[in-house]
């Protein structure tokens, strides 16, 4: 079967950068559009970083959302359902309140049998996830 990646939410802001990670950009160019999911946890983490931006700059804010919504129309977005919340919650346990967000992520990669792409690789292993690292030198 052929590998299946769910986005980090680190992978995908890296594609808005003027000069994204040449890496990153290699690697996504190397997998059918089919291998590539992203959470609805991404787009609401991406989303809120956009409410402050809107704070100081509405139409950098507005810019980025428009983006955000191609990133949301060109990738398989997966939901966080009852499975993923099910699944988020035994990784939760005894975990660190900071790992909220990446946990959603695993167990929505868990749930759907992906692997995460990120670059935050130590938070994902706390939680005894195994990911890739797009970052990484090859």
């Amino acid at each position: 079967m052929t590998q299946r990646y769910l986005l980090d939410t680190n992978v995908v802001s890296e594609l808005r950068k003027p000069r994204p990670h040449g890496g990153v950009v290699a690697w996504l160019e190397s997998l059918d559009d089919a291998q590539l999911y992203v959470s609805a946890v991404t787009l609401g983490e991406i989303q809120a970083g956009i409410e402050l931006t809107r704070e100081q700059d509405p139409d950098k804010a507005q810019q980025i959302e428009d983006w955000l919504a191609l990133v949301a129309s060109a990738y398989n977005v997966l939901p966080m359902d009852a499975a993923a919340f099910t699944a988020w919650a035994k990784l939760m346990h005894r975990k660190s309140d900071t790992l909220y967000e990446d946990a959603m992520i695993a167990a929505t990669a868990k749930v759907h049998g992906l692997t995460v792409a990120t670059r935050n690789v130590a938070d994902f292993q706390a939680l005894g996830f195994e990911v890739f690292n797009p970052f990484a030198p090859v």
